[in-house]
């Protein structure tokens, strides 16, 4: 059974947490770590999303993404293959880098941001890398210290502090420097639960999931493909060229509703090593 399909809507805030297959140390290097940041400036450049916050340790990342015209889904997708290619290229490797499904919690609104930014930006610290945010590099911290907005969207955090920048900077900054709060409570608030929100938002979005309709693998293919021959045809296991941008779509798809990558090649006759390929340039 294919897992619940995400929840999305014009002007969604996500928390973002991806980890290395078996915890790997897939950021380690400091290359690395600006391949992923330059991925994203790419990326932001071709669809419509702010990057809100973010810190990158060697062996996962956290993003703070708020979503406007185009899906988490398409977004994270697109960043995880660009990443994946890099890296395998790097390293000589097949298969993903990174453990199975990423992991997107919903945030209810802009309020919840300033304990979710801070706990993100202080991973670091509960990390013992260092004893302020301010002395790790790889976080988003320093854009809202020095307001530089070209990554990150910093007005969205700033403006809720003061419409007078220097005045929510210094707000920002006296947030931020507040003592750590308890990391095993804050973990299992942003990242462990379903949803960051009061108890009103979680229900109305539980109410909301329980009724959402599921999709077949099968439908998934028919709405890709553009006539009933091709459909016939992949389903059949076709290795028509042709037809590799429609297994793609298919694939990426599936994915997005939850499927796992076996059940998607099952579906079509292939390998699940075909479809990673398809997805992620590997075996």
């Amino acid at each position: 059974m294919g897992r619940k399909p995400r929840i999305e809507y014009y002007g969604a805030i996500y928390h973002i947490i991806h980890r290395g297959n078996n915890k790997a140390f897939i950021f380690e290097e400091n290359e690395d770590k600006i391949e992923l940041l330059k991925i994203i400036g790419e990326i932001k450049e071709i669809f419509d999303f702010y990057l809100l916050a973010y810190t990158i340790m060697d062996n996962h990342y956290h993003f703070v993404i708020k979503t406007h015209n185009i899906s988490i889904s398409r977004i994270m997708h697109r960043i995880n293959t660009r990443y994946a290619k890099y890296y395998n290229k790097k390293k000589g490797r097949t298969g993903s880098p990174f453990e199975g499904r990423y992991r997107s919690i919903l945030v209810q609104n802009e309020s919840y941001l300033i304990r979710l930014i801070r706990y993100i930006h202080n991973n670091p610290v509960y990390a013992n890398i260092c004893n302020s945010m301010t002395k790790y590099k790889w976080s988003s911290d320093v854009f809202y210290r020095m307001n530089v907005g070209n990554l990150i969207n910093i007005e969205e955090l700033l403006e809720m502090f003061s419409i007078d920048r220097l005045q929510a900077i210094k707000k920002y900054e006296e947030l931020m420097d507040e003592p750590p709060e308890d990391y095993k409570i804050l973990k299992e608030e942003f990242e462990q639960a379903e949803f960051i929100g009061n108890g009103e938002f979680k229900e109305a979005l539980n109410k909301e999931n329980k009724f959402q309709k599921t999709i077949s693998l099968d439908d998934i293919l028919k709405s890709v493909c553009k006539i009933g021959s091709d459909y016939e045809l992949i389903k059949e296991g076709s290795r028509k060229r042709y037809l590799v941008k429609y297994k793609q779509e298919y694939a990426y798809e599936a994915l997005r509703h939850g499927y796992t990558t076996d059940e998607i090649s099952k579906n079509i006759n292939i390998t699940g090593g075909a479809i990673r390929k398809i997805l992620f340039g590997t075996k």
